[in-house]
């Protein structure tokens, strides 16, 4: 599978998405190729101790796209981007991922729907871990409104998603398009880039 890096720009987030934006089209790669962190709901405890500070305070933008999409993007943020005013701060290697959720639903249907999405139709290299499953059988309570406070069945799920971050985040995608269904900031597990550094990169 092909790995993804975290690419951390020092710089304002519009002027970033910009320099992105036309990095992408000189490629002529298709629009969300990469993908930014702003929009994924990252967990920020998950990024490096300084990404973490410059992320929540707005001065930073974390960039994820594969390999060797990510190769060339370092390459021209580190030629191009001191000229408008972003700079590459660093580069890492995505090695997993993971997501939490949590699951109370009143439907067999629904139900059904979730077990399938967390034992059949899990990505490769993605699992669900540490799943807790509960049915709550109420015969008495039949026939009340959905939103009710008493339900004559009651389906409650929790656990988490790891794997590999592409996996991950289609599962996270998924399950949050399901009803009932909660699931937490996306966590990344990172190591540095072998190879060049920046600056080597732009020799």
């Amino acid at each position: 599978m092909t790995p993804w890096n975290e690419v951390a720009v020092h710089g304002r987030e519009d002027v970033v998405r910009a320099f992105v934006a036309g990095f992408l089209a000189a490629r002529g790669e298709r629009e969300g190729s990469v993908l930014f962190g702003s929009e994924l709901d990252l967990e920020p405890e998950s990024l490096g101790e300084r990404v973490r500070e410059l992320f929540v305070a707005g001065a930073h933008a974390i960039l994820l796209a594969p390999q060797p999409l990510a190769d060339a993007l370092a390459a021209a943020l580190v030629e191009g981007g001191p000229a408008v005013g972003v700079r590459l701060e660093h580069r890492r290697e995505v090695r997993a991922a993971g997501v939490t959720f949590r699951a109370e639903m009143f439907s067999r249907t629904q139900a059904d729907g979730l077990r399938h999405a967390l034992r059949t139709a899990v990505p490769e290299d993605t699992r669900v871990e540490n799943l807790k499953e509960s049915e709550d059988v109420h015969p008495e309570a039949r026939g009340v409104d959905l939103y009710a406070p008493v339900h004559d069945y009651i389906y409650r799920a929790s656990g988490r998603i790891a794997g590999a971050f592409p996996g991950v985040l289609e599962m996270r995608r998924r399950l949050g398009d399901m009803e009932f269904v909660d699931v937490g900031r996306l966590h990344l597990e990172d190591m540095p880039v072998s190879g060049p550094s920046p600056s080597e990169i732009s020799k």
